[in-house]
């Protein structure tokens, strides 16, 4: 059971420092100190944004030692100045009076916002003490870590590893994890969209206009612009994604695998695909003409609501387009058990166009490695990881994970959010005891957030480490607060594309009340636990400088301007253009070349077969029906009368934002969106107050009337109905739709589901 940690407990182990409960200046807030003190300085720092998980490269301007005005970083010049909401706020954060400024130990029971605030030392200690206990008495095993994905995970990562334990979560599981295991058993790698040069993009929900990530949603608005490119919008509601395309079409949420599946039909049917890509560069199609077969136009318009003629259309103007057409994955757009096939599917939709590494399609990622292979010789620095030679550690994880079952395809580092309630509950395949994370909140951003919590409860210590007293916070043993992404220097990071580049965080403004950073936080740990002898840097500075291997040139050109590329001519492998003018300022790739002049030779697929595999028989052996695209259950309703699906807005990222002063003021409620037809029959106006309900929860909202959505789905943008009364400005405001949501997962990728059926009743 868990424990309870009492002021008494506390002072006999560490010196009283301050203790306040539940009043508006609560203890470790800004708020509670004095007015912090600016110094005279005034510059600009180029660094990168951590506002979400773009990481979008910007500029900073400091005037008396405030950080007064960010903007985007115009030596990056897919960004120039541009900037999103969410970016131009990032000081509003900084210098909030809410946010968390001192470590924190709970002393009364969990959820009564009693705590002290500490020291880190003290913090510290108390952490490493408990940690210990339970490492000796339950094993290393027994505790849990996770983090969001970016740096501050891989040195959470790093200290998992020496700790022992083989329980690493990130947020990919919620988030990305269906692309990612889909391509690793198609083309072996990610690849990337050439957006700028696209003349046709049929597009499955990817809102790059609210989910922004400004350099890419400049390029994709900049291409669809043009009359030269057409854009094809499939989506329930009327996005504003939706609202720039030439076509919208409102699918019915979870059946865009019908619509693909459909598409190929059409291709294989007519024999409109690229022949000779797919003879040289793909294994499976067989497998493929056999499982579309029965796939028509027809079959699908009973599924999506779309007329078999838009099918018929659609796929003769893409044929048309080819290869300089881009179908587009999405991030996360239908979320139902079908996801895994509808991502597999539209991938192998871009292999039958043969639009890889060509001009307006898909590209791998140019690396500095990579270039330097091409033109025999080092045409740009190279960058490594200084933790590499730390390992994590295998063990049986809680999920299995990457073990045989459910999750075998999912990796280690990720791990399955979703499956720690009931491994937690169940004690199975062993107790877990502690919860060790960094700027993740499961009890907003995880599926069944109650059974989430119920589980919680029951760990003897959780550790949080976060800017705000999050709704995982509150509950929280100890809560560590995180010194700001202005406050921060930060290692080295690739955004390589079609050419090699870097960008690195500089710190802008030292960290208010000394905050510290989260590797700060888990090398200081690992020291104090007697963990830490495979470390091979102590500061920032050194880890730089590994990662550099001692380049200095390249860690001064960064620290000035945040970001750097090296001249190398943009490159695709499969074009001629971009290939000469590679060669003709590197003569010596000349070797390289094939009989046509171009870097086939280069392309490399990291699959069991070494081709792109249509049809993979490591998905089929583990998954039997799933090795190659093919109709499988679209059903996201299950028997009730409406789907809630939920997106992203311009204005907030996930649960992250929404206690932010700029960005609340502009957006502090998310009320949900409803048909006219669906209105009129549940006798609902504009403002009214429903309850949205289904078998595993019952949550409250306001209705948004509005005919950019089907009758048959409701829609609402995710991270409100916050559940922490030290979020001022957003505690109680609007719906979260994670409490509607089961703990469900999709087959093959795990990932968590996200559209379900609901009930509406009157509140």
């Amino acid at each position: 059971m868990s424990s309870t940690y009492t002021r008494r407990d506390f002072l006999k182990t560490t010196s009283f420092s301050a203790i306040l409960a539940g009043t508006s200046c609560m203890a470790g807030k800004l708020g509670s100190l004095d007015t912090p003190m600016f110094d005279d300085i005034n510059k600009t720092v180029n660094t990168y944004c951590e506002m979400c998980s773009s990481r979008c490269q910007v500029e900073a301007k400091v005037k008396k030692g405030k950080v007064t005005f960010i903007q985007g970083n115009s030596h990056s010049k897919g960004m120039n100045t541009s900037i999103c909401a969410r970016g131009a706020s990032g000081h509003s954060q900084l210098y909030d009076e809410q946010r968390l400024v001192k470590p924190l130990i709970r002393v009364g029971k969990r959820g009564e916002d009693k705590w002290m605030a500490v020291s880190y030392e003290e913090a510290f200690n108390f952490i490493s003490e408990k940690l210990s206990k339970i490492k000796k008495e339950y094993g290393a095993k027994s505790v849990l870590f996770s983090a969001k994905t970016g740096e501050q995970f891989n040195h959470l990562a790093t200290f998992t590893s020496l700790f022992g334990s083989p329980n690493l979560f990130s947020h990919v599981s919620t988030c990305p994890i269906t692309y990612k295991v889909a391509f690793h058993h198609t083309y072996g790698a990610g690849l990337k969209r050439d957006f700028s040069n696209s003349k046709y993009i049929l597009n499955f929900g990817h809102n790059l206009f609210e989910g922004i990530a400004v350099s890419k949603t400049k390029k994709f608005a900049k291409a669809v612009n043009k009359d030269s490119c057409k854009l094809v919008v499939l989506e329930p509601r009327f996005s504003i994604v939706a609202s720039k395309a030439d076509e919208w079409h409102s699918v019915k949420p979870g059946t865009d695998l019908a619509f693909v599946l459909s598409l190929i039909h059409v291709w294989l049917r007519d024999g409109k695909y690229d022949k000779e890509f797919v003879k040289n560069y793909t294994v499976g199609i067989e497998q493929l003409i056999e499982s579309t077969k029965t796939t028509t136009p027809k079959w699908q318009e009973k599924i999506t609501g779309i007329k078999a003629e838009v099918v018929e259309r659609i796929a003769n103007e893409i044929y048309a387009a080819a290869p300089s057409c881009i179908i587009d994955w999405g991030h996360k757009t239908t979320t139902g058990q079908s996801e895994f096939q509808r991502t597999r599917a539209i991938l192998v939709a871009n292999a039958l166009m043969g639009n890889l590494e060509k001009e307006g399609g898909l590209f791998f990622g140019k690396k500095a490695k990579t270039v330097n292979k091409i033109a025999n010789m080092n045409i740009a620095p190279t960058i490594s990881n200084p933790d590499k030679h730390i390992k994590i550690v295998k063990d049986l994880r809680i999920d299995r994970a990457s073990q045989k079952g459910d999750n075998i395809f999912v990796s280690r580092k990720y791990g399955v959010l979703m499956d720690i309630p009931d491994a937690i509950l169940s004690k199975k395949p062993y107790e877990v005891k502690a919860w060790v994370m960094t700027r993740t909140n499961p009890l907003i951003t995880v599926a069944n957030p109650e059974k989430m919590k119920e589980a919680m409860n029951k760990l003897d210590l959780i550790v949080v480490n976060d800017v705000y007293m999050s709704e995982t916070a509150q509950i929280a043993d100890v809560v560590l607060p995180e010194a700001t992404y202005l406050e921060r220097d930060e290692g080295i990071q690739d955004i390589s594309s079609k050419a090699p580049a870097y960008m690195m965080r500089n710190k802008v403004v030292e960290p208010i009340n000394k905050t510290l950073t989260s590797y700060e936080i888990f090398r200081t740990l690992a020291k104090k636990m007697n963990i830490d002898s495979k470390y091979k840097w102590d500061n920032i500075n050194s880890y730089r400088a590994h990662q550099a291997s001692g380049n200095i040139k390249l860690l001064e050109k960064l620290a000035k301007d945040g970001y750097v590329s090296f001249g190398i001519p943009s490159l695709l492998y499969r074009e001629k253009s971009y290939v000469d003018k590679f060669v003709e300022k590197y003569p010596s790739a000349s070797s390289n070349l094939d009989e046509n002049g171009l870097f086939t030779k280069m392309i490399k697929f990291k699959t069991p077969s070494g081709k792109i595999e249509i049809f993979s028989q490591t998905i089929e052996d583990a998954f039997p029906g799933y090795g190659v695209p093919a109709n499988h259950d679209m059903d996201v309703q299950k028997g009730y009368p409406y789907i809630i699906t939920s997106g992203k807005t311009a204005i907030h990222t996930n649960g992250h934002t929404q206690n932010i002063p700029y960005l609340n003021m502009l957006m502090s409620d998310n009320p949900v969106w409803i048909n006219p037809i669906t209105a009129k029959k549940e006798n609902l106006k504009n403002g009214d107050k429903i309850f949205l309900e289904n078998s595993v929860g019952k949550e409250k909202a306001t209705v948004f009337i509005t005919e950019g959505i089907r009758p048959d789905t409701l829609f609402v943008y995710m991270g409100f109905g916050r559940d922490s009364k030290e979020l001022k400005r957003a505690d109680g405001k609007g719906t979260c739709q994670s409490k509607l949501l089961p703990l469900d997962k999709g087959p093959v990728c795990s990932t968590m589901i996200t559209n379900t059926g609901v009930k509406i009743t009157r509140a």
